[in-house]
């Protein structure tokens, strides 16, 4: 658990000293997992909150039905998920605190969650007696893995009984904002980063944008973004594009507008913004002085919650397209001096040298 944190309530899971290096591993990074659902809960953003069901699937710790699955390599795994609770550390460490309950949806929720978190640990601390610890020749204790497997398997459903919950939290959240938006005037709105939103007067197109042979890089970037304009979502968080991820998608259409016009960037994690702004300062794209913002730049807000694509620029205004706006993609204007902004990425030098 990381010291620098603030959290939002502290979520603590223990295993005896005697479990093995694997089980040890999957209790720490279930807890670090379950700490940053809980955190962006707290904060109101549980639709950002990590996937940790799907990394252990991926890695083939638990398979779909979320039952631990045997291992002989017990290092690889240990390594699987110690990556695995650093990157849930990493997301934690990006919730944005300031915003501890502002939503009524939390303190039920976590409820919920910590009746969840306790049922686990009753079930470790009841496999400390029954059947308890079996003892080798040399006296050191130990569970065998008909013990420490059922387990990983309860580490498993603990979480995915949680992300069930945090989903359904997001969805109370957004009918609240739903609620919020229906009650307001009409277009344009405000944003929540400062600005405001164009009205979607038209339905997406259909149709898919080709670029002229002669187009730049930039020009590329803002016919790819402006084509996606009015591209809605069917259900919570999902939308027929080749950017849908069924999860917060704002970072994913960012990416997939660069890389359409030819910016194949490789981040980390194209889907979780502060992922995205870690690796562009690390390759020294990111800008924070917002006086350098120009069309092609994806700007990150305030917060690294959200990004869009700057697609034009006047005077000391700039306009974006962003995905995951609300439930679409959408146009909005903000002025420089008072919007709330994390900082600008400029694309790689050397894809905008026919602009």
């Amino acid at each position: 658990m990381s010291p620098t944190v603030d959290h939002y309530k502290v979520v603590e899971l223990t295993v005896p000293g005697y479990a093995s290096d694997t089980l040890k591993s999957a209790v720490r990074a279930t807890r670090a997992a379950i700490q940053a659902n809980v955190d962006n809960l707290g904060a109101g953003t549980p639709s950002r909150a990590p996937k940790f069901v799907k990394l252990l699937r991926d890695n083939k710790i638990i398979d779909d039905k979320n039952q631990s699955i045997a291992t002989t390599n017990h290092n690889e795994t240990v390594s699987a998920l110690r990556d695995i609770e650093a990157s849930m550390d990493a997301n934690d460490e990006g919730v944005d605190s300031s915003t501890y309950g502002t939503y009524s949806v939390a303190g039920d929720a976590y409820d919920d969650i910590e009746t969840a978190v306790n049922r686990l640990q009753r079930t470790i601390d009841d496999a400390k007696n029954t059947p308890g610890p079996r003892v080798d020749p040399t006296g050191r204790e130990y569970w065998p893995e008909s013990v420490e497997g059922p387990l990983r398997t309860a580490c498993a459903t603990t979480a995915a009984t949680v992300e069930q919950r945090m989903r359904d939290a997001a969805t109370d959240i957004q009918r609240y904002a739903d609620h919020i938006n229906n009650s307001a005037p009409d277009n344009p709105i405000s944003s929540g980063y400062g600005g405001t939103t164009a009205p979607l007067t038209t339905p997406w197109s259909g149709h898919s944008y080709v670029p002229p042979a002669d187009s730049s890089t930039i020009d590329k970037i803002k016919g790819f973004a402006e084509n996606e304009l009015g591209v809605t979502e069917i259900g919570t968080n999902h939308v027929n594009r080749p950017y849908n991820i069924d999860d917060a998608w704002c970072a994913s259409f960012a990416t997939w507008v660069w890389k359409q016009s030819g910016i194949d960037v490789g981040w980390s994690n194209k889907n979780y913004v502060p992922s995205v702004w870690s690796d562009a300062t690390g390759k020294g794209w990111a800008d924070s002085d917002m006086s350098s913002a120009r069309p092609g730049d994806l700007v990150v807000f305030g917060g690294q919650h959200h990004i869009g694509v700057v697609v034009a620029r006047n005077g000391n205004s700039i306009t974006t397209i962003e995905g995951n706006s609300g439930d679409a993609v959408r146009q909005h204007t903000y002025n420089l001096s008072s919007g709330n902004f994390t900082g600008v990425i400029h694309p790689p030098a050397k894809t905008t040298a026919n602009v």
